[in-house]
């Protein structure tokens, strides 16, 4: 099942205390405390929540004044269901909802000190605090919420975190002109990662209905054209300057259909496509938001039909994942990348990025309904999947 999130101001004391005891936060919340708890809620600027199929499986509760400083004060998701990026898909819409100006804060357990990093939060050195005297009774319950805060959100498959899609369009958008001279120096075995995608498709293919989810500028476009000369092939991207210069290599070609869109608010026909390809552009979505484009792929796809994608994945370890860096930017750099170009590329990882591990990524597509599920080639964090519908 799909994981839908929303702004919930009305959450119950009941279902709060019962997530923070399966997330284990429970250890450091006043849940004995019944009436504190309740203040804590009707307090909050901002209640986020993750659900399945109705189950409460995530919740951030945030105090903002909307303008300079959003405090995140709880982040819990079940232990069932953490690693799926709920957690990074909660702090994204808490700080897109109270306003991306403010300065979004929080305290670390101490367990969970080495997660933060990874969804783009820095450490700060000089947190100070008074405790709050212990009570038995808290204050009378704020009536209503308090002012600069959005309302009530969508789920992420209808409208994506405030912010995202205006961002990383606007950066492909900056760099079109210069696109494929940039891979070439920042993005290791770029041509053989292409050549192993192709090389993998099933043989039976003949005259595939193709999408392509982020094609750019059209590198594997072009290739795909040749491989499949009477293709009907439907292109999508984010970057209206990337599709232009996409459009301007493919020419007149009336086998092409462009799309200028997020691929995370993208509707098909069922069994529209024999074939679904991807490179270098999935891992712009988070954790949440994959699986949701894993389950669409394959009601988009003809039983037989598949995905194949080329992307950034993160390592199963910490050692890995600094190990692939430290090679990536070796490498960039001895291919005449600067150190500003390299900057520009790490930045924009940082603030747009989400890189899951092959596991997981495997396993998404798996409970999506994918069958025949493999790995023909994979180079630092480069990693090409494929899957079925069966």
């Amino acid at each position: 099942m799909p994981i839908e999130f929303a702004i919930e101001p009305d959450l119950s004391s009941t279902e709060f205390v019962d997530l923070l005891e399966r997330s284990t936060l429970a250890e450091r919340r006043p849940v004995k405390q019944p009436e504190t708890i309740e203040q804590m809620l009707r307090g909050a600027s901002l209640i986020v929540t993750a659900r399945e199929a109705g189950l409460l499986v995530g919740v951030s509760r945030a105090i903002s004044d909307g303008a300079y400083c959003t405090y995140l004060s709880d982040l819990a998701v079940d232990s069932h269901y953490q690693r799926q990026g709920i957690g990074r898909e909660l702090v994204s819409r808490t700080h897109a909802a109270a306003g991306l100006a403010t300065n979004l804060i929080l305290l670390s357990a101490p367990a969970a000190q080495s997660y933060y990093p990874h969804i783009g939060m820095t450490q700060h050195d000089s947190c100070w605090m008074i405790a709050g005297s212990t009570r038995t009774k808290a204050p009378p319950a704020a009536e209503h919420q308090p002012a600069g805060v959005a309302g009530p959100s969508a789920s992420p498959s209808a409208q994506p975190p405030a912010g995202t899609k205006d961002a990383v369009g606007e950066f492909f958008d900056s760099i079109a002109g210069d696109y494929e001279s940039a891979i070439e120096r920042c993005f290791p075995r770029y041509p053989e990662m292409l050549w192993a995608l192709l090389e993998y498709l099933p043989t039976s293919l003949k005259n595939p209905r193709i999408l392509e989810l982020g094609c750019g500028t059209g590198n594997l476009s072009v290739l795909l054209a040749q491989r499949f000369p009477a293709s009907a092939i439907t292109l999508v991207d984010l970057s209206a300057d990337s599709l232009a210069n996409c459009q301007r290599r493919l020419g007149a070609d009336l086998r092409f259909t462009m799309e200028q869109a997020d691929m995370r608010l993208l509707s098909y026909p069922d069994e529209a496509f024999d074939l679904i390809v991807s490179t270098i552009a999935i891992h712009h979505l988070t954790g949440v938001e994959k699986q949701e484009l894993f389950a669409r792929c394959r009601r988009w796809l003809r039983p037989g039909g598949m995905l194949t994608f080329a992307d950034q994945f993160s390592a199963a370890t910490e050692e890995n994942n600094s190990r692939h860096m430290e090679n990536w930017q070796k490498i960039s750099r001895a291919a005449g990348a600067s150190q500003a170009e390299w900057s520009m590329w790490m930045e924009h990882q940082a603030e747009h990025d989400h890189h899951d591990s092959l596991t997981d990524q495997l396993d998404w597509l798996q409970r999506a309904g994918f069958a025949q599920l493999d790995c023909p080639w994979r180079y630092l964090l480069w990693t090409i999947v494929q899957g079925r519908r069966p």
